[in-house]
């Protein structure tokens, strides 16, 4: 029988192995671009890492065992069962106190170090440290538990061995659900490795107990390791340092691969060694990372001398822009100060919808308003989730512009003016039905309403995700409505639908089938059956005489079609492209293909209501293609994800019919002609150089000059 250390050394390292074989393998089958060699060499990428944290943690494991071995030894202690649920119980609470301060050290070092390359250092040096005090303590802790067995003739260190593995398994696996942006950014397949990393190592440590020993401490076995280690080490050498130089190699580590993308973006900030964020190593595009205000995400500042945002060299400055153009009145034919109910569906992706073009019959009552009033088919949200879509959307600026806390979910700070507060100041009454937590009070959403009607969510709170509110909301709706005064002052309505969200849950009226996106269907078909319900009400009421509707979505949602599921995670149309619907009297039904964005609704809704649109908010009122028969060309749509703990920071300019994607964090581009390719599968980078430079040099232009990034702050 081969001893314990051998057989958990070649366990682990075999079984991380196979980890990241599988990663290469999917990576081969799913990319068809890459040529045979990009391909091997995407291969070793992805496997390296596996392979080496693999490696590491069998030396690591098996010189521990080995050492608790020859100190059973040493101790006089001969090995029983009792010895060994002492060993066992002991060697636990050292492990975890070995990773746990381990952890603790990481995340000082590396977040309150201005040098990453110092703080990593520091890490380094410290992680032997700890190591010899996990020792000392799970030499300790063994004696105590064998006397204690001893003394109670019964293995009660085994029992506490127990319960506390399934401690450490339950709070890790409830950190993991807490922490929904990390579950999001790991997805199923991350959670799955991580849990078929210790099942493979234990049947494998089986498996090879029962192996001769020779068989795995030959000469051959030995050069074999070296060889794979060695192999693998230059691998992840190579990737560290010149993954920058291979740019269709990146393209798809961060695009087809099933772990590796999110690894690579929680793992960067290990090599961005200035602390802003961005890292010259691994990909990353910082030009100069020793001065934490160059780097690509930077603000250009003209003719000072430094290329701030690692692009183009140092800014010669442009031209004063081209003075705004006047604001646009509601035309004649428009009710005058009319009443304004804005439904914001979240999560309905575009190409779910049926008068976008989906087979399903999803959207019938949504489908019959779009017939009725302006159908938008390509309309995109500023950013692909709740916390960024919905404050840019209500402030009428880019999410990266707001004045906000340094939280993952970040709150609004007074001094954004919100719509609401625009249109309250002109003498509208505002009122508004949320579904989510980041609508309490404390998140600033709520600012300029008069009425914020929280009772969905403080009924359901954390677990608004696993009800159905949608009937809630329009019973809300239509009770609000039917109480309002004929004599009151016209009203902004804000009504937020929350169900096609996930979780998916069933709906007993329509079954389309057993999967996620066939729940995610039916949670679309319920909503508009809901906002149905409110239609037919509203157009029986008097209100339908001067009451415009606004429809939407705040983002869309993923199926795994770009290797991700939820959303958040890119700036793909499965994420930002949004239905977008307005009508109401005077309204001639129109198709409009030119794209536009949900920063557009604030100056559209100001006009609506005859308010000043202040020349200063980036987007444009949409009336004119209400009104004008030929209205003026919409300007490029810039959609942005803002770099946080668990997303890469992404930018995107959609040019019809080009839509240019710019990956921040690990300075890559892709380009697609939404035209002809809507799902984004085949990146015409390579194959349209004019346009990708027209549409780099117009990005760029934004980001270092249009857009006024603000740093957050308490």
């Amino acid at each position: 029988m081969t001893a314990l250390p051998r057989a958990l050394f070649f366990a682990l390292f075999l079984a991380a192995l196979l980890l990241g074989a599988v990663e290469a393998a999917h990576l081969g089958l799913a990319d068809g671009e890459l040529t045979a060699a990009d391909r091997a060499l995407a291969g070793l990428y992805v496997a390296a890492p596996y392979t080496l944290v693999g490696l590491l943690l069998a030396f690591i494991v098996a010189a521990l065992t080995a050492i608790g071995t020859r100190a059973r030894r040493i101790g006089g202690t001969q090995s029983s069962e009792t010895t060994r649920a002492a060993d066992a119980s002991a060697g636990l609470i050292a492990v975890l106190a070995f990773g746990s301060v381990l952890y603790v050290a990481a995340m000082l070092l590396l977040t309150k170090t201005h040098n990453r390359v110092v703080g990593g250092a520091a890490l380094a040096l410290a992680t032997p440290v700890a190591g010899l005090a996990a020792l000392y303590l799970w030499a300790s802790l063994r004696l105590l538990f064998a006397r204690l067995d001893e003394r109670l003739r019964f293995p009660a260190s085994a029992a506490l061995g127990g319960a506390l593995l399934v401690v450490a398994l339950t709070a890790l696996l409830a950190s993991l659900a807490a922490n929904e942006a990390l579950a999001e950014r790991l997805g199923g397949w991350g959670l799955g490795f991580l849990l078929a990393y210790p099942l493979l190592t234990l049947t494998l440590t089986a498996l090879l107990r029962r192996v001769h020993p020779r068989r795995l401490s030959g000469g051959a076995i030995r050069r074999a390791v070296f060889v794979v280690a060695a192999l693998n080490a230059l691998a992840g050498a190579d990737l560290v340092f010149h993954l920058e130089a291979r740019a269709a190699v990146k393209r798809a580590l961060l695009s087809e691969t099933l772990v590796f993308e999110p690894l690579m973006v929680l793992g960067q900030p290990l090599f961005d060694a200035d602390g802003d964020g961005y890292a010259s190593l691994l990909g990353g595009g910082d030009c100069d990372d020793g001065d934490p205000a160059v780097n690509p995400g930077a603000t250009e500042i003209p003719r000072n001398g430094v290329d701030d945002d690692c692009f183009g060299g140092d800014s010669p400055g442009t031209e004063a822009p081209a003075p705004p153009p006047p604001p646009v009145a509601a035309a004649p034919h428009l009710v005058a100060r009319p009443n304004l109910i804005w439904i914001t569906i979240d999560t309905l992706r575009a190409d779910h919808v049926g008068y976008l073009g989906y087979e399903r019959p999803t959207t019938p009552n949504l489908d019959a308003l779009a017939r009725a009033g302006l159908r938008f088919t390509w309309a995109f949200a500023q950013g692909p989730q709740t916390k960024a879509s919905i404050p840019s959307m209500f402030i009428g600026r880019y999410f990266s512009e707001l004045d906000r806390t340094p939280d993952l979910w970040a709150s609004i700070h007074p001094e954004n003016i919100t719509i609401a507060e625009r249109l309250a100041a002109v003498g509208y009454h505002t009122a508004g039905v949320p579904c989510h937590r980041f609508f309490l009070p404390g998140y600033g959403l709520d600012q300029g309403f008069a009425e914020w009607d929280l009772d969905i969510v403080q009924a359901y709170q954390q677990r608004m995700p696993h009800v159905i509110t949608g009937q809630i909301v329009t019973d809300k709706a239509l009770q609000w409505l039917a109480g309002r005064p004929k004599d009151d002052p016209p009203f902004l309505l804000w009504l937020h639908y929350f169900d096609p969200h996930h979780f998916y849950q069933d709906h007993p009226d329509v079954d389309f089938g057993p999967e996620d996106i066939d729940r995610y269907d039916e949670e679309i078909h319920f909503t508009d059956a809901q906002v149905g319900r409110l239609l037919r009400w509203l157009e029986t009421s008097p209100l339908a005489a001067n009451t415009y509707l606004i429809v939407h979505s705040d983002h869309g949602e993923g199926f795994y079609e770009h290797g991700y599921r939820y959303h958040g995670q890119h700036l793909f149309n499965d994420q930002v492209r949004v239905p977008l619907i307005i009508a109401g009297p005077g309204v001639e039904p129109r198709r409009i293909d030119a794209p536009v964005g949900l920063i557009d609704l604030v100056p559209t809704v100001l006009a609506l209501a005859g308010a000043p649109v202040p020349p200063e908010l980036p987007g444009v009122s949409l009336l004119p293609y209400a009104t004008e028969t030929a209205p003026p060309p919409h300007p490029p749509v810039f959609i942005e994800m803002v770099k946080d703990a668990t997303h890469s920071d992404r930018r995107a300019v959609v040019d019809w019919p080009w839509k240019l994607q710019y990956g921040i964090t690990f300075d890559e581009y892709r380009l697609y002609n939404l035209a002809e390719d809507p799902q984004e599968r085949v990146d015409r980078l390579d194959a349209e150089p004019e346009v990708f430079e027209r549409l780099q040099a117009r990005l760029r232009r934004w980001m270092s000059e249009e857009v006024r990034p603000r740093p957050p702050r308490r």
